[in-house]
């Protein structure tokens, strides 16, 4: 595989702040064979299974991102903190602090599909609950969510955000 076209893939992986899909792969390598992209995938995704590596290559529903092996996030996290959430969630995951608790419908409605995604990581995560309420789901933090944040509860989390809110004006 041609060195030149994986540094660019793992370049665009590491500076996106949301997961890359196939398509925009393609158009950042100058690809047009979706074949070759996924191939290239595939060898990337086999490089970073080398135990010398820090990153693995994850797919989630909105594409592709890198992320810190699970193995090595708890030395390092601290360099980069709140990090290892993308640009995406961390904005699902303030509405649904900010609300909470929360129909995941209302989430939807404004954040679009992605959500469910976000949702599901979150959860997973553990920054969120999902408790099934009908058709739809109630979501609201975690105890989790306010150690990570290092906050005592979520209205101090609407204060700090109010008062963010305020000096931008």
């Amino acid at each position: 595989m041609e060195d030149g076209k994986k540094a660019r893939l793992e370049a665009a992986l590491y500076l996106s702040e949301e997961p890359v899909d196939s398509k925009e792969i393609a158009d950042v390598l100058n690809l047009g064979s979706m074949g070759y992209v996924d191939m290239l995938i595939d060898e990337f995704k086999e490089d970073l299974k080398d135990e010398h590596r820090g990153f693995e290559l994850i797919e989630t529903d909105a594409g592709y991102e890198l992320k810190v092996k699970k193995d090595h996030l708890e030395h390092v996290s601290h360099l980069a903190p709140h990090q290892d959430l993308n640009e995406g969630q961390l904005r699902t995951l303030s509405l649904i602090a900010y609300n909470a608790p929360l129909e995941q419908a209302d989430l939807v409605e404004i954040r679009g599909n992605r959500a469910y995604q976000h949702v599901k990581e979150l959860v997973n995560r553990g920054f969120i609950e999902k408790e099934k309420d009908g058709r739809t789901a109630i979501l609201d933090v975690t105890n989790f969510f306010l150690d990570y944040f290092d906050i005592d509860s979520v209205d101090e989390f609407k204060e700090g955000l109010e008062e963010d809110m305020e000096i931008e004006e």
